[in-house]
């Protein structure tokens, strides 16, 4: 028998990035929002080690960049992705990418391939889930971290569900309006529900492929084992090992991801042989956790979520880590459902708001697992012979093979803004659609546009970037000094939608985006644009709050709820 009965707006099931963001972006609105995590803390072992840009980008708003920028590395740092035959022996490529510093510099200059106030940045999980943490206390999230999800059922308006503190066994009954599963790839709402998931799975490759071992490890920073140049990736490519050293911080703490050689218990695996053979050479460590899993997966739930109950982050899809995209695409995930769960319960949002998270996020979930599927073929299926460690004619030959294949694999895996800034909402039902073609979706090149859909273009206004001045939900932009706008706001106020007018000067911004006037969602993608007020302002508004004029009630929730 429960001890305790609590009522909420929504349930979250899942303290990871994901549902973290989730609660962050709930409870900075208002809304009641109760956390679930069954581990007492944060992460421990390190899991994603790279923050996409349009991650950052979230977290500028949500208050917590800074802190999380002053995370993992040290701000000189070197982010290079190199490739060796060992820790100790030569070095076939490396990807040249800036330091923490000089990153945001380039950033603030318009520099280099990121069009964004908030570059990609390199950082453990571990660091991040505190911050996040941190910053979901402080805005008035309930945080029960120690307690997992044991049950739920949907009723009339609402979800009811049960939770048992670990490992005290004490349970407490959960009344909310709304259950969001953030709870991994062994996801208990995901199968409470029925939805499987679709695609390949533990396909095996050399590398990134089938059973796999992660040992996170202390160990001096000296030339005994890292003889190579100063890199944040370490790739060992030879005949006998294939191995990811990271850096998790500049100081003694690493993570080695490697394949569990063939005939091996991962259970039994020995983390040391394995850094040994990956430097060809010994040296002393502290082994601080370790953790089998399997790469391989590319796979996409077929749904969403059912009724009152959605999906999000490692529940919804699961990825092989080329490319840093699963934990990202997660993040992105809880944002585009957050702000509309918001909507909802605050009466603003219509029925067909909801229904948009499946049909926007699912796209995204299968482009980016696509994605990382071919990068993870590129890498782990690359042939190394013999000759690759011998001082010969054929040794050089094949280092320049192998170097050269690796360093174009590189670029394509590590310098992806179309991927991470690219992603487009084309054929949302809550985006009014202009007839503009969109830019070819390329992953490693990206040219900011303003098409409805799409992510709003970044530019900077002085010392601010424009996203700075948005409000915290729809933002009205009015470039060069325009006046129109007042049926859209009239709109808005009558169906107490909420609204910022932000005035932009100059004919740079009018020209990004194409048009005197943009108006867009509280997760920064445009959602209608246009040179002079709608004639229909409030069915602009309508669609895009979900409130659409003879729509049928969406799919995920039954008439009458």
């Amino acid at each position: 028998m429960a001890e305790e009965r609590i009522a909420t707006d929504v349930l979250i099931a899942g303290g990871g990035p994901v549902g973290l963001v989730a609660a962050i972006e709930l409870a900075r609105r208002g809304v009641r929002a109760v956390l679930l995590n069954d581990k007492p803390e944060t992460a421990t072992h390190p899991k994603a080690n790279a923050i996409g840009a349009r991650s950052m980008e979230h977290f500028r708003r949500l208050g917590v960049a800074r802190r999380i920028r002053g995370a993992g590395l040290d701000d000189d740092h070197p982010t290079d992705v190199s490739y060796f035959t060992s820790l100790t022996g030569i070095e076939l490529a490396r990807l040249r990418m800036p330091c923490r510093t000089d990153i945001l510099r380039m950033a603030r200059a318009g520099e280099g391939p990121w069009s964004t106030p908030e570059p990609p940045h390199r950082c453990s999980q571990i660091f991040l889930e505190r911050a996040l943490r941190e910053r979901a206390a402080e805005v008035g999230a309930e945080l029960r971290f120690g307690w997992k999800l044991d049950a739920f059922r949907e009723e009339k308006g609402g979800v009811a569900a049960t939770a048992e503190e670990v490992p005290s066994g004490r349970r407490v009954e959960i009344a909310a309006r709304y259950l969001v599963g953030c709870d991994g790839a062994a996801s208990i709402v995901r199968r409470a529900l029925g939805i499987e998931l679709e695609g390949e799975r533990g396909v095996v490759r050399p590398m990134m492929g089938g059973s796999m071992h992660s040992a996170y490890f202390r160990a001096r920073l000296d030339a005994s084992w890292l003889r190579v140049g100063k890199s944040w990736q370490y790739w060992v490519v030879n005949p006998d090992i294939r191995s990811l050293i990271i850096h998790v911080d500049s100081r003694d703490l690493f993570l080695i991801q490697v394949p569990v050689p063939e005939g091996v218990d991962r259970r039994a695996v020995d983390s040391r042989d394995l850094l040994h053979r990956s430097a060809r050479a010994n040296f002393p460590m502290e082994i601080l956790s370790t953790v089998p899993w399997t790469a391989g997966h590319s796979l996409v739930a077929q749904r969403y979520g059912a009724g009152r109950v959605f999906l999000a982050g490692d529940s919804a899809h699961l990825f092989t880590p080329t490319g840093g995209l699963g934990m990202n695409t997660g993040v992105d995930d809880a944002v585009n459902l957050a702000w509309k769960l918001a909507a909802a319960i605050r009466g603003w949002g219509g029925d067909a708001l909801l229904a948009s998270y499946e049909a926007e996020r699912r796209p995204i979930g299968i482009r980016n697992v696509t994605y990382a599927a071919t990068m993870a073929t590129s890498v782990g299926t690359v042939p190394v012979s013999k000759a690759v460690d011998e001082d010969t004619a054929a040794g050089r030959e094949e280092r320049a093979r192998l170097g050269a294949y690796l360093a174009d694999h590189a670029f394509r895996e590590f310098i992806i803004p179309g991927i991470q800034l690219g992603l487009r909402y084309a054929g949302s039902p809550i985006v009014v659609a202009d007839g503009a073609a969109f830019p070819e979706d390329t992953p490693n090149s990206f040219a900011q546009a303003a098409c409805p859909g799409m992510r709003a273009p970044h530019l900077w206004l002085g010392d601010d970037a424009l996203y700075d001045r948005f409000g915290p939900e729809f933002t009205l932009l009015r470039f060069a000094g325009s006046t129109k706008g007042d049926a859209i706001r009239a709109a808005a106020a009558r169906h107490g939608v909420p609204l910022s007018v932000v005035d932009v000067p100059g004919d740079a911004a009018r020209d990004l985006y194409g048009a005197d006037l943009a108006l867009i969602r509280p997760d920064q993608h445009v959602a209608w644009r246009g040179s002079a007020d709608p004639a229909d302002a409030a069915g602009v508004i309508d669609t895009v709050t979900g409130v659409i004029p003879g729509a049928a009630q969406h799919a995920m929730l039954p008439p009458g709820t």
